[in-house]
């Protein structure tokens, strides 16, 4: 019978006098490098291991799923608000001898899109990960994973990508989203991300927690603001961002506008805050207001030779979007709401503070929820206290969290637009000119760390549409019966992204195009989280757009490398980074 091995006494350094002399500062510093060189060895073995019986280890060279997986980059913050970001810098190899050949000088915030240099930023390798090769000899490719395959044209080089279309299916890429047709089935149905895919593909746009000193102090106008105007004398802001509502009795909101210093059309607000001046803040509001699009930081990067002109990131409105906040609730009673926009329709999440009752709806006919009957779902909300909220209104579907935990409602809370979303606004209604809202009528309370997120857009753009196209720009739009033909040009596109009396009567929205895929059996279809800087199957050559089942190579599982920070100690892992891959 094996005897169980007996825990070993501490034994004490030979020299216990010079250890307890030693500074505590020189010890942290020993203990931090040990565990860094047993996680190194951990890591080594772990990865060895995998290869050969599991997994296999690839990096990932360029930005195509960026931001949920980092090709090569630079890690950027910003001097003002402290708000860490990458930007892509593959384009600085050369493909083909995997040389640099010149460096990514600037780039722009995802934040407050302010223009920085970076030319002294070190370029870090992309992300390392983990590939479970045998995940599929269990179960069958889902969609929204993240797959490894062997490029059909090249069945050498190795992609990553998710997996969006299924064997036998056709994929529909419309407004953003992903519309799927299965075998037998006559109609399109939207494909809805799961929860946990859904947080992964959403990119933040506005944090209160990263305020901008200057842009401040110069009286450039705050994304949040009261509505209507007349009940400015409900709310406080407190020095920290907070806001804090004391209602009297009317409808009083906070609201979020899109409003951005590099969109001044007749002066750069940037360069009279960088240069200590005060702005105009009514006109800086009128010029500098503009729709949410699928704008990315991580495309901005600007080598010494030339400024990225592939990229179409910006060039598309955004109308799923997500909210969080810390609430702290004041009032024993009342309602508490929650407002997201999109397409001039409402859509509210009330919170009964003394019940925690939670009731969704949507305020215009033209949006028809697939169950009919009254949405609701008890919540952990009980009077006062501080919750962590998230609502969301992404892929057709209303979804709720409360500290984290997502709300289960009485009946779907899924619907299907009856009529083309384009974006609204009017006087009576500004609509998606101020898309966010938090809101009461009765209930006391401060808001805290402010987000605003939109959702991954996908580009309908593909090989069917290859004459005609601008250069290597993806846009959606169209203008007449010939596909990518006389497309408009950025300057048209921001003109009326900031120019919300033509919403309603531009062509612009209404000519976003489609891209259809009609899968085989043992085939499936990929993109990339990056849209616009991804070359998937959209724009794989004709024929050869989809991934043959032989060429799959397994399930992205882990992100186990990232590049180390170099603090506290040199080579020191980077374990924030450290995840497993939704």
């Amino acid at each position: 019978m094996a005897k169980k091995k007996r825990a070993s006494s501490p034994i004490a350094p030979k020299n216990a006098t010079n250890s307890k002399s030693r500074k505590a500062g020189d010890s942290d510093h020993f203990a931090v490098t040990r565990e860094f060189v047993e996680s190194l060895v951990v890591a080594v073995i772990l990865a060895l291991l995998f290869r050969a019986f599991e997994a296999e280890a690839f990096v990932i060279p360029t930005g195509s799923m960026a931001t949920t997986l980092l090709g090569r980059h630079k890690d950027v913050v910003d001097e003002y608000t402290g708000y860490e970001y990458t930007v892509g810098s593959s384009g600085e190899v050369d493909r083909s001898t995997n040389k640099q050949v010149q460096n990514v000088v600037e780039a722009i915030d995802p934040l407050y899109h302010r223009l920085t240099d970076v030319s002294d930023n070190p370029s870090y390798s992309g992300d390392r990960i983990l590939v479970s090769k045998f995940a599929y000899d269990f179960a069958d490719p889902a969609r929204w994973d993240v797959i490894v395959f062997k490029y059909p044209i090249e069945p050498q080089t190795n992609y990553i990508k998710r997996l969006i279309g299924l064997p036998g299916e056709t994929v529909r890429i419309f407004h953003g989203d992903i519309y799927i047709k299965k075998p037998g089935e006559t109609e399109f149905k939207i494909a809805r991300k799961p929860p946990a895919k859904q947080l992964t593909l959403h990119r933040l746009i506005y944090d209160t927690d990263y305020p901008c000193p200057i842009l401040e102090k110069a009286g450039f106008p705050d994304r949040l603001e009261v509505y209507p105007s007349d009940t400015r004398a409900n709310w406080t802001k407190e020095e920290n961002g907070a806001w804090v509502c004391h209602p009297k009795g009317s409808p009083t909101w906070l609201r979020y506008r899109h409003v951005l210093a590099d969109n001044g059309k007749n002066v750069s607000y940037w360069a009279l805050a960088e240069t200590g001046q005060r702005v105009n803040t009514q006109e800086a509001r009128e010029e500098c207001s503009q729709l949410i699009t699928d704008f990315s930081a991580y495309n901005t990067d600007t080598t010494n030779h030339f400024r990225n002109r592939r990229t179409s990131s910006g060039m598309h409105w955004v109308g799923d979007l997500m909210l969080e906040c810390n609430a702290e609730i004041r009032s024993e009673t009342g309602t508490f709401s929650l407002d997201l926009v999109e397409g001039g329709t409402h859509f509210r999440c009330d919170i009964d503070v003394a019940t925690g009752m939670a009731t969704l709806n949507a305020d215009k006919s033209s949006i028809k929820f697939d169950e009919p009957g009254k949405i609701e779902a008890q919540t952990s909300i009980k009077g006062p206290g501080t919750y962590q909220l998230r609502f969301a209104n992404t892929d057709d579907e209303l979804r709720l969290w409360v500290d984290g935990s997502l709300v289960t409602f009485s009946l779907p809370a899924t619907y299907t637009p009856q009529a083309e979303v384009v974006p609204m606004w009017s006087e009576q209604d500004p609509g998606d000119l101020l898309p966010v809202g938090f809101g009461t009528t009765d209930v006391e309370f401060k808001l805290s760390s402010v987000r605003v997120f939109r959702d991954v857009y996908y580009i309908a753009d593909g090989k069917q549409f290859e004459f005609g196209r601008q250069s290597n720009t993806l846009l959606d739009y169209q203008r007449d019966s010939h596909p990518g033909w006389n497309a408009p040009s950025d300057d048209e596109i921001r003109e009326v992204m900031t120019d919300p009396a033509r919403w309603s009567t531009t062509s612009l929205f209404r000519s976003r195009r489609e891209a259809v895929f009609t899968l085989e059996d043992g085939q499936y279809f990929p993109l990339g989280d990056n849209s616009a800087e991804s070359q998937d199957g959209r724009l794989f050559p004709l024929g050869q757009q989809f991934v043959p089942q032989h060429m799959l190579i397994g399930k992205a599982l882990f992100v186990y490398w990232p590049h180390s920070k170099n603090t506290p100690v040199p080579f020191f892992p980077n374990f924030a980074r450290m995840k497993f891959i939704q």
